[in-house]
C-alpha cells in the first residue's frame, strides 16, 4: 500500500490546534487517513504575527524548517530558526512557536508515535506544566548540503549495496545516534543517474521532495516527482526509485519505527538469486 500527493493540492486542517494557534496552517502529508499506523508527517505554515499556544506531546516530534524564520520557546530558552535548522522535541517536553518576521515561516514536522489515538497526546498548558525530568529535552542542529559524503554503491546504511544503489547518499539526521527512539529522518540525495531497486521494509517510510526530479515505482505503479510532491510507503509495500534527469535530487525521509539492526531492506532481486 502506498499513498502520494502535492502540498499544494493538500487540504488544511489544523485538528487539535484549532483555537490554539494563530495565522497557523497544517496540512497532514501522511497520517492515520492515508493508511499510516506509525508516524504523522505534516507541512505547517505560520504567518508574520502568527503563534502556536504553548504544548506537550506524548510522542516524539522533529521540525525541519524549510522557509522563513520561526521562534521556538522550549525549556526556558528560545531557539532562533532559519531554514535548514531542526530541532528534537522529545516527549513531555513544552514549547511554543512564535513568527516575529516579516515573511511566511513553513517547517515539516513528523511525530512518532503516531499522535491521535484514544490517548489525549497533545496537551496545552497555560500555568504551570509538568517536569519530564529528561536530561536534554530537545537539541537543535543545521543541515549543510555541502557536508554531505559522495554517493556511493551503499547509501551507507545496514544491509544496501550489491548492486541494488547507485550514486545515492543518505544522511540521517535523527536517529538513535541522536537520542530518538521511535522515528529517523533522513535527509537523501541521488546524483544523476543514482537509483535503488525495487525492495520493501518491515518500517513505514514517508519521503518530501525537495530539489530535483524523481522517477518512483510504489506498488507497481511509475510517477515523476518534483519539489512540493510526497510520498508514502507501507510495511511491506514494494517501491524502487530512479534518478533519470542530468541534475541531482534531494528529499526528506521518514522511518517509523526505526529499522531493524539487520536487513533493513528485502531486495527482490537479491531474493530471486538466492532461491533459483
Amino acid at each position: 500500500m502506498h499513498h502520494r500527493g502535492r502540498l499544494s493540492a493538500t487540504p488544511d486542517d489544523l485538528g487539535t490546534y484549532a483555537g490554539h494557534s494563530r495565522a497557523h496552517t497544517r496540512r497532514e502529508l501522511i497520517g492515520r487517513s492515508c493508511g499510516s499506523a506509525h508516524q504523522e508527517v505534516v507541512v505547517a505554515d505560520l504567518d508574520p504575527g502568527g503563534a502556536v499556544d504553548r504544548h506537550l506531546h506524548a510522542f516524539e516530534e522533529v521540525i525541519y524548517v524549510l522557509e522563513g524564520e520561526l521562534v521556538l520557546d522550549i525549556a526556558g530558552e528560545l531557539e532562533h530558526l532559519a531554514s535548514d535548522d531542526y530541532v528534537f522535541v522529545d516527549r513531555g517536553v513544552a514549547h511554543e512557536l512564535r513568527n516575529e518576521s516579516t515573511v511566511a515561516a513553513r517547517w515539516f514536522e513528523v511525530s512518532a508515535p503516531q499522535p491521535g489515538g484514544d490517548l489525549k497526546d497533545t496537551v496545552f498548558v497555560a500555568g504551570a506544566e509538568p517536569d519530564p525530568n529528561l536530561e536534554i529535552p530537545y537539541w537543535r542542529a543545521h543541515f549543510d548540503a555541502d557536508e554531505l559524503p559522495a554517493p556511493t554503491a551503499t547509501i551507507g546504511l545496514a544491509g544496501f549495496g550489491g548492486g541494488n544503489v547507485g550514486g545515492a547518499v543518505a544522511k540521517i539526521i535523527v536517529g538513535p545516534d541522536t537520542g530518538a527512539s521511535q522515528l529517523n529522518l533522513m535527509i537523501v540525495q541521488y546524483a544523476p543517474g543514482g537509483f535503488i531497486r525495487r525492495h520493501d521494509h518491515a518500517f513505514e517510510e514517508g519521503f518530501y521532495f525537495l530539489t530535483g526530479e524523481i522517477e518512483a515505482e510504489l506498488d507497481g505503479e511509475t510517477h515523476t516527482l518534483q519539489p512540493g510532491d510526497y510520498c508514502w510507503s507501507s510495511v511491506g509495500s514494494m517501491h524502487a526509485l530512479a534518478n533519470t534527469t542530468d541534475a541531482p535530487v534531494r528529499w526528506l525521509e521518514t522511518q517509523a519505527p526505526q529499522p531493524p539492526s539487520r536487513y533493513q531492506a528485502r531486495f527482490v532481486g537479491d531474493w530471486e538469486a538466492f532461491v533459483s
